[in-house]
């Protein structure tokens, strides 16, 4: 389907670079990254798409940039200061309330809330580019689990809609490998590769349905859009869904 320009809306303009939006749990706000020409540094703003003003959202020392809002309307970011980046959770008026991790040496990435918004997923990765991991951290209990450690980057995480599944990329063999996607069953702490072809395959995100899983892959040649039903017992078959 082509929509005609009249379906379009342009909600930024300025001279910097805006990207990297994230809605509200009600779905009338966004909160994105803006980075001024001027200053190179990258801000979140806020804007309410009933009337698509923006403002900033908080002041801050270094690079922050917000990767969820949770249905508590908490806010999850990435911190960064003199090199380092960490987790912090945020306010609605942009106040850092809590700092969540603490990790020299390392950078987080790829954050989300769990749709109950009491957990929180992230990879982690060694600076010098030796290894990523997949952890999860309980924000009631404050207990954080290392659940994968790779060679390669982990990265592209999506929650199933019940909080059951983390669906996430990695390349096993690092860099000589190709990315492919695999899931993790929280109930079973178990891994599946759902997955496994010599060409690209990324950017997972769960249907509404908690089993129905969409990527992006190379298999064709060019990039497309495929899905696969990781219901456990089912045969993994693979269909492309843009013909």
């Amino acid at each position: 389907m082509v929509f005609s320009t009249q379906h379009r809306k342009r909600l930024t303009d300025h001279k910097g670079w805006d990207g990297y939006a994230v809605w509200s749990p009600d779905g009338r706000s966004i909160i994105y990254d803006r980075e001024e020409v001027a200053e190179g540094q990258k801000s979140p703003w806020i804007m309410n798409l009933d009337d698509y003003t923006s403002k900033p959202l908080g002041e801050f020392e270094g690079w922050l940039s917000v990767s969820d809002w949770s249905i508590e309307n908490r806010l999850l970011g990435f911190h960064e200061q003199a090199g380092q980046r960490d987790l912090v959770l945020l306010d609605l008026d942009g106040n850092i309330v809590e700092k969540v991790t603490d990790t020299p040496g390392h950078n987080e990435h790829d954050a989300h809330f769990s749709p109950d918004g009491r957990k929180i997923a992230y990879a982690n990765g060694v600076i010098d580019g030796t290894a990523t991991s997949l952890e999860l951290i309980d924000l009631e209990s404050g207990n954080r689990t290392t659940l994968r450690t790779s060679i390669g980057r982990i990265y592209g995480l999506s929650w199933s809609p019940n909080g059951d599944k983390i669906a996430f990329v990695d390349a096993p063999g690092g860099d000589a490998d190709d990315a492919d996607i695999f899931l993790y069953n929280i109930t079973e702490q178990s891994f599946q590769q759902l997955t496994d072809d010599p060409d690209w395959d990324h950017m997972p995100a769960f249907c509404a349905n908690n089993h129905t899983l969409f990527f992006t892959s190379y298999r064709s040649g060019e990039e497309r859009i495929y899905q696969v039903d990781t219901n456990p017992g089912l045969f993994l078959e693979i269909k492309r869904v843009d013909q």
